[in-house]
């Protein structure tokens, strides 16, 4: 992902990082990993041998785990009809759109976002795209900017939103904000709507060596990092505040017969997001 509140012409460390562990780890095109990523990867290395030995967070132990588990809950949205048109919010160097448009082709539709230096780098990565696969500039933030991108889709197929390691960068009016302007996408006349996404606890992050950890990650994104509910109902009421009908938190081990690496430890300080708007 990229962090939307750094500038529209700036290229996030964790796009760079998080590209590189997916391609690292055979999820994706290895176009995708950059010098950057690798540069950073390495240099972290240390740091992440000594958080796990410390019993702490290792970052690949839950980029891993929250990628797998939304993989799984979209793919089997699709599967099971209820999904035909994705969009991804702050796509960054994910591999996620190419993976998907070439699994299900014409069945979907996906359109990966984010803002403009990002963007530029994807498109340029990736080259051209087949049908059914955009790679498009949006500010989720800006008003009404994810509306107009929604209404350019199939009304008659389900939309999913998708955004991995984005929330926890944000301030909670702005999460509560995004969360309401996806709510209100989907209810432009499509027959379901889907949020997939990933959260950080503070009930689930407030040990020293968690404490310690996220302040090192803020320095590391350039940023704050936020913990906006302390327990998963809290989230699940603002979802269903933000006009939700049904959202749920789920644990990574809850999936780890399906997905490699769930039930880790490091990937239980992660919940994944799953809002239906029906």
């Amino acid at each position: 992902m990229d962090l939307l509140r750094h500038g529209p012409h700036r290229v996030s460390p964790t796009a760079h990082y998080t590209g590189y562990v997916w391609a690292r780890h055979g999820l994706g095109d290895e176009r995708l990993a950059t010098r950057e990523g690798a540069v950073l990867y390495h240099g972290l290395r240390p740091a992440m041998a000594l958080s796990g030995a410390l019993g702490g967070v290792r970052l690949e132990d839950f980029l891993l785990a929250r990628h797998g588990v939304l993989d799984h809950l979209l793919d089997a949205a699709i599967e099971a009809g209820e999904i035909g048109s994705v969009i991804e919010i702050a796509a960054g160097m994910s591999p996620r759109g190419k993976r998907f448009a070439e699994r299900y082709g014409k069945r979907i539709t996906y359109v990966e976002t984010d803002l403009p230096a990002m963007i530029a780098r994807k498109r340029l990565a990736l080259g051209p795209l087949p049908d059914g696969h955009r790679v498009e500039e949006l500010d989720a933030l800006a008003p009404g900017g994810l509306e107009r991108l929604a209404s350019t889709l199939d009304r008659e197929r389900g939309l999913a939103v998708v955004s991995e390691g984005l929330l926890n960068y944000l301030p909670a009016a702005e999460v509560a904000g995004l969360w309401q302007s996806v709510a209100v996408a989907m209810e432009e006349g499509f027959p379901q709507g889907l949020l997939l996404s990933d959260i950080h606890l503070e009930g689930e992050n407030a040990g020293p060596v968690e404490s310690a950890f996220a302040a090192a990650l803020g320095v590391f994104v350039r940023g704050r990092i936020h913990f906006h509910f302390q327990r998963a109902e809290e989230a699940e009421n603002a979802l269903r505040t933000a006009g939700f009908a049904h959202a749920t938190l789920h644990a990574p081990r809850a999936f780890a017969d399906a997905v490699p690496g769930a039930d880790r430890a490091g990937a239980q300080k992660v919940r994944i997001v799953e809002a239906r708007l029906r």
